[in-house]
């Protein structure tokens, strides 16, 4: 009796784990990506970057397959890359539901530049790198 007993608690925790892994694999496939709508249609957004005492205009553009404006641009020996891209629920990339706008004066890299600015309703259009 007791070892029906035991197999019985065995199935129904393999049972529970199996679900929860379903479960979680589900969420994970069928997660919104991040993901921008167009801004009032338009087909790009022109972003000014201050570096330093300079000033420099990044014009970018929307891709479709991104779902993001990008856009890049080499001045003064350095590639300024920008995304602007709106987030359609809190706590996927970067926190907060709305537009985010980030920057930076040499992509990844440990020396580069960056900042990045959010707001609610519209795009930011001007970053101050630091």
């Amino acid at each position: 009796r007791r070892k029906s007993d035991m197999n019985k608690h065995t199935k129904i925790v393999i049972c529970v784990l199996a679900i929860f892994i379903v479960g979680m694999t589900l969420s994970v496939a069928f997660a919104e990506p991040v993901n921008a709508k167009k801004y009032k249609n338009k087909k790009s957004i022109t972003v000014k970057i201050k570096d330093g005492k300079k000033t420099i205009k990044v014009k970018c553009k929307y891709k479709k397959s991104y779902k993001q404006y990008l856009g890049s641009k080499k001045k003064n020996g350095k590639t300024y890359s920008v995304y602007v891209c709106y987030e359609k629920k809190n706590g996927m990339q970067n926190g907060k539901k709305g537009w985010w706008t980030s920057g930076s004066n040499g992509g990844l890299s440990d020396w580069a530049k960056i900042d990045t600015r959010y707001n609610k309703y519209h795009p930011v259009t001007k970053l101050k790198l630091h």
